[in-house]
């Protein structure tokens, strides 16, 4: 059985130009640079791409009924999980070195809620309801300043 891969798209420049524009107004944004007001216009521009990319893999392997959720899943995690898994540690290493203790406990909850993605097929339910509800009245999605929480974009993805 043709296992798919990268290759299996042509390259394209333009989509290179518009990730380049999305993580540059995702760092100015975060940077606090005026001229990129819209980091949240960056992380759509990355979904939109996303969404386009897999669409264009999942028609051409249905055209050649090759496609399989199962294989398409297995790619997913092969992709995502491994970093996922290096942020979240990463952010537990650096609470423990740098957080006090009430804001230590608050990003444990939101690791808690990243790695719900390793244990959970439906990773945005099960991780909404960690966050949402499983924590009290905290509520990551809604708060003041999601931008200062890495755990809460592992969640976006």
């Amino acid at each position: 059985m043709h296992r798919p891969c990268a290759s299996d798209l042509a390259y394209r420049p333009d989509i290179d130009g518009l990730r380049a524009v999305a993580v540059l107004s995702v760092i100015g944004f975060h940077a606090g640079v005026r001229w990129f007001p819209g980091g949240y216009a960056g992380v759509d521009i990355f979904f939109v791409i996303s969404g386009f990319l897999i669409t264009s893999i999942i028609l051409r392997q249905l055209a050649e009924d090759r496609f399989s959720f199962a294989d398409f899943y297995a790619r997913r995690c092969k992709r995502i999980f491994p970093a996922l898994i290096i942020v979240l540690a990463a952010v537990f290493a650096f609470g423990w070195m740098f957080l006090l203790p009430n804001e230590y406990e608050r990003i444990g909850k939101h690791i808690v809620a990243g790695a719900g993605r390793l244990v959970s097929r439906s990773s945005s339910t099960f991780c909404g309801h960690l966050c949402c509800y499983g924590f009290g009245n905290e509520n990551p999605t809604r708060s003041p300043s999601p931008s200062v929480s890495p755990a809460f974009h592992s969640r976006l993805t």
